[in-house]
């Protein structure tokens, strides 16, 4: 038994020095994109209501002090003045329209703002939340893997190892994008469920995640109704609980996208795979036929999450007998084309990492009797 436990301390000690290492490379590795402009625009909303325009140039100046030359460059369209970015990152209006696109996000705003009366920098406070959770994820994926592979601390860390090095996933440390806080609470939300906790506790953290990302509502949703149907199958009677919190949660989103005043599916599918709108303004009209054109230039680049996706529900079903197990696997793989298609965005592999992840590590838990007896 104690050398169980020395064990165990060994792999968390090198855990937390790979950790502090990787910590600080993503951070050197930072990007300041475009997304930077809107989450800082949604803070000096709050700071400057007012003026638009003091708005506007207090973000720009502020990313101007901290970022590489050729970044706030690229950033703000500097060598090209008839792109889109050059026209909303100078036109006071124009940018105001965007960041209902960010402020959205509350959890993450919430999180910047907070570092940022701290009196961290801009670049810390914008980076932080996503640095902080990059640390903690490792830490919450091993005792993933401990419940997984109990008495066995060798493979939990090196599955550990493997994730945290994955460049894709280390990527999502480097931007500012909220989508490292939402792979930390839906690795968390996975934590809940090998852990047998309440439901009250997994809506909760997925509450959490849809004031992160209100996109993810799709999940939250599809998971509560699909634990409403099993539930009432396996034990035949009704279970109010769940139907209760799909209100709360569909009240919460609609709320938060209320108040920030969002502007609508079409406009930002309309911005974003289409043009951007010189002036910001006017109705996006989205025909049936454009839809599926977008999707048809797009869906080639999916290639590469369909292969994975296929593979970790293969090896779910080929390994598992458990009918919620594979009931929880094919509600991810079904979410990830439910993302691409409300979305279309393949090449943002950013998007689909909370649920690829999890899905990956559902095959993980279904092939765990076979991997304990791999020889070492």
């Amino acid at each position: 038994m104690t050398s169980i436990k020395s064990s165990n301390k060994t792999y968390l000690f090198l855990l937390f020095i790979i950790g502090v290492i990787l910590c600080y490379y993503n951070y050197e590795q930072r990007e300041y994109g475009w997304d930077m402009l809107g989450y800082l625009g949604s803070y000096y909303r709050v700071e400057i209501p007012e003026d638009n325009r003091v708005i506007l140039n207090e973000v720009v100046s502020v990313i101007k002090q901290e970022a590489p030359k050729d970044q706030f460059e690229e950033l703000v369209g500097f060598q090209d003045k008839q792109s889109w970015r050059h026209y909303i990152a100078n036109h006071a209006d124009a940018f105001q329209l965007q960041i209902p696109y960010y402020s959205v996000k509350v959890f993450y705003v919430l999180l910047i703002f907070c570092f940022l009366k701290l009196g961290f920098s801009v670049s810390l406070a914008v980076f932080l939340p996503n640095i902080i959770s990059f640390f903690i994820l490792g830490f919450l994926l091993y005792s993933i893997f401990k419940k997984v592979f109990t008495r066995n601390y060798l493979i939990p860390f090196l599955l550990t190892l493997f994730l945290l090095f994955i460049p894709s996933l280390r990527y999502l440390a480097t931007i500012s994008s909220p989508d490292m806080l939402v792979l930390l609470l839906m690795t968390w939300f996975f934590y809940s469920i090998v852990d047998h906790q309440k439901l009250a506790v997994q809506f909760m953290i997925l509450l959490l995640v849809v004031f992160t990302r209100p996109d993810f509502i799709i999940f939250g949703l599809s998971y509560l109704g699909i634990y409403f149907l099993y539930d009432f199958i396996k034990n035949k009677k009704v279970n109010i609980l769940p139907i209760i919190l799909i209100a709360i949660m569909i009240f919460v989103c609609f709320s938060i996208l209320k108040i920030n005043g969002y502007p609508g599916w079409k406009e930002v599918f309309y911005d974003k795979f289409i043009q951007r709108r010189n002036w910001m303004t006017g109705n996006a009209e989205v025909t049936f036929g454009t839809y599926i054109d977008v999707i048809l230039r797009n869906i080639i680049h999916f290639k590469k999450i369909t292969v994975v996706s296929i593979l970790c529900l293969g090896t779910v079903f080929y390994f598992s007998k458990e009918h919620w197990i594979r009931i929880f696997a094919s509600l991810l793989f079904i979410n990830i084309y439910l993302k691409f298609l409300l979305f279309l965005a393949p090449g943002e592999y950013r998007f689909y990492l909370p649920l690829l992840l999890l899905l990956f590590i559902t095959a993980i838990y279904a092939a765990s009797n076979k991997i304990r007896n791999l020889p070492f």
